[in-house]
Parts: structure tokens; C-alpha cells; sequence
């Protein structure tokens, strides 16, 4: 969990009469990880991250890019992906696409339309052999997916969980998640947003009412506990890490 005493990012949105609610205590109590543990990456495409210079600068290669709040992120989760696979732990992407086969409304045109490069996952945070892919058409990761099935199928009753975007794909995959009894853990340092506010507000909600935030610490403890599981018993073989660069 994020500590006592540090400063969480929500802290300079709260009002006063904010400050005296929350000193009467937190609505929910920290569940803490699942038994056996899965790490998760949330749309980390190419149009949710764009280039790193100030957002308003790109948006017109890049209409939902998150920009430097993205880049910062970007370390945290190669450090993570690159301690999962290292321990064994399952990793499991999600892309948020529309394939022009289906006929979908934003098949054939759009960000996120198979056909436009900017859907591709992220070069800084790529796929490695033995990771696990889930295409989404909505925001969370559960709603019409296989990934409740394949978790079933692992054991995995956790998510550790980071990527794009806070307010959006996060905070649903979160809300279904813990819906289902999956115990999800969201760490702080590894997701972002396009606006800080948004960013601030979603951690801070899921904190308040959903489900844990933790710092990358704390993920990493995780981690290192399920590496004393055998890699099989999780359904997947370990993998060594190959950190890619930011580009």
C-alpha cells in the first residue's frame, strides 16, 4: 500500500473538508495481493504514449496521447515486466483495437483501428515469447474478453496492474476486476494519464473505494513472493528479461 507518510499524487487536489473526512480513516481496507499473482499491461499503444514533448504540441499526430506523463511511467514498467518474467510470473497485455473484419464502427478508421500503426503496442514496452494478449473493444480489460477464463485457467486470483490510462481503461479494468473477486493492485508510479487531475482523482478513487494502489516497491515485493511458486504452476515458463529502450 502507498505509506502513511508519503505523498500521494492526490494529496494537493483535497480540500480542507477533504483532509477532515479522510482523518476519520479509509472507507475500505487494503486486501493486499492474491494467492497467485498475474502482472498486467493496459493498452500500452503507440497512440496512448505519442512522442515526448508537452501534449498539446502533438495532438495532431497523436490525438490521445498522455505525452511525458507516459515517458515517465515507462521506466517503472520495464522494471516490472523485466522482475515478472524474470520470476515466472504470468504477463498479459491488452490492446484496445478494432479489426476492419468485423465490421465494427471504428474498424475502419481511427487510432485504434488495426489497420493505423499507431494502434501497435509501445517498442519501449513490448511482448516477449510466453506473454499473453487480450484484444478489447471497451475499456475494461473483462467486459467481452477472454482474460476472466484465462485467468481461471492459470489459478491467478490477482493482478498487479499498470498502463494507460488512469480515469479510463485502469479504473474499469479495476471495477470489473474486483467485481469478480479478483484482487487487484494498481501501481501508482506505472500508470498515467493526459491530465494530471484525472490522474490524481482515478488513483484516489480506487484507493478510496475499489481496490489497492501500491508503489512500485511494494509491486516488486509481490513479485519476488510469487517467484518462489513454480513458473508451471502459473502457466507459463520464465523468460529472461530484455528491457527495451524508450523510443
Amino acid at each position: 500500500m502507498m505509506g502513511k507518510h508519503m505523498t500521494n499524487v492526490w494529496d494537493r487536489f483535497l480540500s480542507d473538508d477533504d483532509k477532515r473526512v479522510l482523518a476519520g480513516g479509509n472507507l475500505r481496507a487494503p486486501h493486499g495481493p492474491g494467492k497467485v499473482n498475474a502482472l498486467l499491461s493496459i493498452d500500452m499503444q503507440i497512440t496512448a504514449i505519442g512522442d515526448n514533448v508537452p501534449i498539446h504540441e502533438q495532438r495532431d499526430r497523436y490525438p490521445g496521447a498522455c505525452g511525458p506523463h507516459a515517458y515517465a511511467a515507462i521506466p517503472v514498467q520495464q522494471r516490472l515486466l523485466s522482475a515478472a518474467r524474470t520470476a515466472g510470473m504470468p504477463v498479459i497485455f491488452s490492446k484496445h483495437i478494432f479489426h476492419g473484419y468485423t465490421g465494427l464502427k471504428h474498424a475502419q478508421s481511427g487510432v485504434f483501428a488495426a489497420s493505423d500503426p499507431r494502434s501497435d503496442l509501445s517498442p519501449a514496452t513490448p511482448m516477449q515469447d510466453g506473454d499473453i494478449l487480450v484484444e478489447k473493444q471497451t475499456p475494461s480489460c473483462f467486459a467481452f474478453t477472454n482474460l476472466h477464463l484465462i485467468l481461471q485457467a492459470m489459478g491467478v486470483d490477482g493482478l498487479i496492474v499498470m498502463g494507460n490510462s488512469t480515469s479510463g481503461c485502469v479504473r474499469a479494468t479495476c471495477v470489473d476486476g474486483e467485481a469478480m473477486g479478483y484482487k487487484m493492485q494498481v501501481v501508482s508510479e506505472a500508470v498515467f494519464d493526459r491530465i494530471e487531475m484525472s490522474h490524481a482523482a482515478a488513483l484516489f478513487d480506487m484507493q478510496f473505494k475499489i481496490c489497492d494502489v501500491i508503489d512500485e516497491a511494494a509491486a516488486l515485493r509481490v513479485i519476488n513472493q510469487d517467484s518462489d511458486l513454480p513458473a508451471a504452476s502459473a502457466g507459463i515458463a520464465a523468460s529472461p528479461a530484455k528491457v527495451a529502450p524508450i523510443v
